[in-house]
């Protein structure tokens, strides 16, 4: 086969058949991030992406996605949104999370776990 800096077509079936992307999750919590360790009463940021085009409402869960309590309500629907809130008086321990919902119930994005202490 001679080289004329152009693909084969020989190569070309090869092309067909390359892995597809995983798709975009609609709601992903970036921060707080794995493993943090938060104190009641302080503040913690809060990062995410939004690919719903509604706004969010943003909870404190434990456990199996069990709502501890409501932090924020109608936040923004831009594509990307940050916050700053105040982690309220909880029992101290592991399996923390935040929670974003779309308002109309049909999207939720989780961070990764942290602790409170």
């Amino acid at each position: 086969m001679r080289r004329t800096g152009f693909l084969s077509l020989a190569a070309a079936p090869l092309l067909a058949f390359a892995p597809l992307a995983e798709p975009a999750q609609a709601l992903t919590v970036m921060e707080p991030v794995a493993d943090s360790v938060h104190s009641t009463g302080g503040s913690m940021f809060v990062t995410w992406k939004n690919r719903t085009g509604q706004k969010l409402d943003m909870w404190l869960v434990r456990g199996d996605a069990a709502r501890v309590v409501q932090l924020a309500s109608r936040l923004t629907a831009a594509p990307r949104g940050e916050t700053s809130t105040v982690l309220p008086n909880v029992p101290d321990g592991n399996g923390y999370a935040i929670e974003l919902a779309s308002r109309d119930g049909g999207e939720r994005g989780f961070s990764p776990s942290f602790a409170v202490g």
